[in-house]
């Protein structure tokens, strides 16, 4: 066991610059890694984790408190490693070398590649061994989140406990670090199979409010946004609240949205909206949101924070009355994704969309989200709520349009 007074790797040193750059390199990972499972909004990367768990679990060889087991374990471990550098087996000799030649180790295993290499895994087990050879080291997480500790510690042999107050967390923390581990291939099996069958089902029940366009390609996705009236007497426009009128910036594909004020004598202006193919960034106009404020495209009167959230509260958040702005459409015949803006058949499907809700609800159908929401009560919904309830969505229904609200509980 290593002795109270002995110091640990990371009281001493830390390769925080390899880890820093493999930590960045985790965002982009597509494949394999649990962020891909589930979004979770506070997730620790994982190389940072792995490194800093090793360094807290591995006692300073240079320490005078360090066991000489644990440095004659080390060294024979590091050299036994496949595809070693081969000045580790002079560096190790000496105290600071070993030293040195872990903190390299640390850092190579912080690499997601490595991460499930059996020769890294069973280097990083071994040494963890030998510097508690008398029993597994517990690592305990009481507020665990989406899991990166825990299951960095079980990667590294140790026994874990972890836990979390929200119950989205505890589910993703049983699926990472008990039914992956004992189910595997057998679970992803499973999984894919019931997800082919509820896609199947939901594309049947959905079909007449998300229909495929004339030309065969495949809406992906609908781009919307709230909005609300400019409060300029001569005005009267509806402005919809958006941070950016880019769609894509790929180099060979960049679209965005531009507009256009139509005046009509009588009424108010409106906001016509088309996409096209900006040669430069100075092309796109600039977003009608800025620091909490609205700017009118029509009249350029700015409309503050307090009378933004005061409108949005008049329609309880501005889901439902929210406009689709852009169409984002796959097909087979093209490369890539197209954009569009929406036609009068995308209108219709949503106004179907709203009459099918109102009768599936009144008939029991489907489940009404009303549960309120409150950022004061003691809640698992209670996190992360302040914001949408300053604009006036009180209950889970208001964060959603009509056709996202008649989407969830399918297929019954």
């Amino acid at each position: 066991m290593i002795p109270i007074e002995c110091k640990r790797l990371a009281e001493v040193d830390f390769p925080i610059a390899v880890v820093s750059k493999h930590s960045a390199r985790e965002k982009s990972i597509r494949h394999g890694h649990p962020s891909t499972l589930h979004l979770w909004w506070a997730r620790r990367p994982l190389a940072a984790c792995r490194a800093m768990l090793m360094a807290l679990l591995l006692p300073d060889p240079c320490d005078n408190a360090c066991p000489e087991e644990f440095r004659t374990a080390a060294k024979d471990i590091l050299i036994r490693k496949h595809g070693r550098p081969s000045r580790w087996e002079s560096e190790v000799k000496t105290d600071k070398g070993l030293r040195k030649t872990l903190f390299e180790f640390i850092g190579d295993f912080a690499n997601w590649d490595n991460s499930a290499n059996a020769d890294y895994l069973q280097t990083a087990r071994a040494l963890v061994k030998a510097a508690h050879p008398e029993e597994t080291p517990l690592v305990v997480d009481p507020f665990a989140g989406g899991g990166s500790i825990p299951l960095e510690a079980l990667r590294l042999g140790c026994e874990t406990f972890a836990s979390d107050l929200n119950p989205v967390a505890c589910l993703i923390l049983k699926v990472i670090l008990e039914d992956i581990p004992r189910h595997g291939a057998e679970l992803a099996n499973e999984l894919r199979r019931i997800g082919g069958e509820i896609k199947t089902k939901a594309e049947k029940e959905l079909a007449e409010f998300y229909p495929k366009d004339p030309d065969g390609a495949t809406p992906i996705a609908y781009l919307w946004a709230r909005t609300v009236k400019c409060e300029s007497p001569n005005c009267g426009a509806e402005i919809p609240l958006m941070r950016s009128f880019w769609l894509c910036k790929k180099a060979n594909r960049k679209r965005a949205l531009r507009h256009k004020v139509i005046r009509s004598k009588g009424d108010p202006p409106h906001v016509d909206l088309e996409v096209f193919e900006p040669k430069n960034e100075f092309d796109v106009p600039a977003g009608t949101v800025n620091n909490g404020r609205a700017i009118c495209p029509a009249c350029k009167t700015i409309l503050s924070s307090p009378r933004i959230q005061a409108q949005l509260k008049e329609k309880n958040g501005g889901a439902s009355e929210s406009r689709m702005l852009a169409v984002v459409c796959a097909s087979n015949a093209r490369e890539g994704r197209s954009y569009r803006i929406p036609n009068d058949w995308d209108i219709h499907c949503t106004m179907a969309a709203e009459s099918c809700l109102a009768a599936r609800l009144r008939s029991g159908v489907l489940v009404d989200l009303k549960e309120q929401l409150s950022p004061i009560r003691p809640s698992p919904n209670a996190r992360g709520v302040s914001a949408p309830t300053r604009y006036g969505a009180t209950s889970f229904r208001d964060l959603f349009n009509i056709r996202q609200r008649l989407s969830q509980d399918f297929p019954q």
